[in-house]
């Protein structure tokens, strides 16, 4: 639904700023697509994007790329926040190489509507909390998880932990339905220890593991799940990537494998 969304408003911004007289204004800020959130979700996004107005757009609107601006905001001092230091400068230069503009350190502190002078269409632009304003055509708000929409509309049928996911105990049994019920991914959150991670990976190897008691395989109260964390992993468009193996394992018996960037990383990922 999002990603259609996201995708229609796209494509709609540069038909408008496509259309006849239309003032260069208007056409900037029509042509300017703002991410917010640093993160591995926001870093991916920015990549595609880059790469589809470089690759396919440019192809039918080849005279509007002068108006197209693209920026990504992060309120923390860096990109890709949980990676090692080394990518996430490698990730913030690789950006500035595409003219990517990189704001960091800077958080949106609001949203306001408006009419420009001369505009066909009503505008919005992004207040910062450094006092500047963005004019925009498209922002995607990427900082930050909220719980998924079904878990949320479960309202309190189920226990849930204060990030609003669904408890479950060790074998991702929902707690008060033992044996009838399971959560796992985004929708779960384990009652013992910190949350782990919502990221793909987890959700497979949840998912295999579930599917072993469901087939009979395993009993539901033999052995506890347990992640094994392959190490983080981002796609920076352009066949390049980065890979942070800092922690691979089981929690508590973590080892350290190598980090790689370029197109090696992007084969891992």
């Amino acid at each position: 639904y999002h990603a259609r969304k996201i995708r229609n408003n796209i494509i709609d911004s540069f038909e408008k700023a496509a259309i006849p007289h239309m003032s260069n204004a208007e056409r900037k800020r029509l042509l300017s697509f703002v991410v917010v959130g640093g993160g591995p979700t926001s870093c991916e996004f920015v990549a595609e994007l880059h790469d589809f107005v470089k690759d396919d757009i440019s192809r039918t609107y080849k005279d509007l790329l002068p108006h197209v601006t693209i920026t990504i905001v992060e309120a923390g001092p860096a990109l890709l926040g949980p990676f090692d230091v080394a990518l996430q400068k490698y990730t913030e230069g690789l950006f500035e190489k595409r003219d990517i503009d990189v704001r960091l350190g800077t958080a949106v502190t609001g949203i306001e509507d408006f009419i420009g002078d001369g505009y066909r269409y009503p505008g919005r632009r992004a207040v910062f909390s450094d006092g500047d304003t963005l004019e925009f055509g498209t922002m995607v708000w990427s900082a930050g998880l909220s719980p998924v929409k079904f878990t949320e509309e479960l309202g309190d049928v189920f226990q849930k932990h204060k990030n609003g996911r669904i408890v479950v105990d060790d074998y991702l049994r929902v707690k008060g339905h033992e044996g009838s019920i399971w959560a796992m991914g985004d929708a779960a959150v384990n009652e013992n220890g910190p949350p782990l991670p919502q990221l793909a990976q987890v959700a497979r190897q949840q998912g295999i593991y579930l599917a072993k008691i469901i087939n009979g395989e395993k009993t539901e109260d033999g052995e506890p799940f347990s992640f094994f964390n392959l190490g983080s992993m981002a796609s920076l468009g352009g066949f390049k990537g980065v890979y942070d193996g800092s922690n691979v394992g089981v929690r508590g018996k973590e080892i350290q494998v190598t980090k790689f960037t370029g197109f090696l990383a992007l084969l891992l990922w």
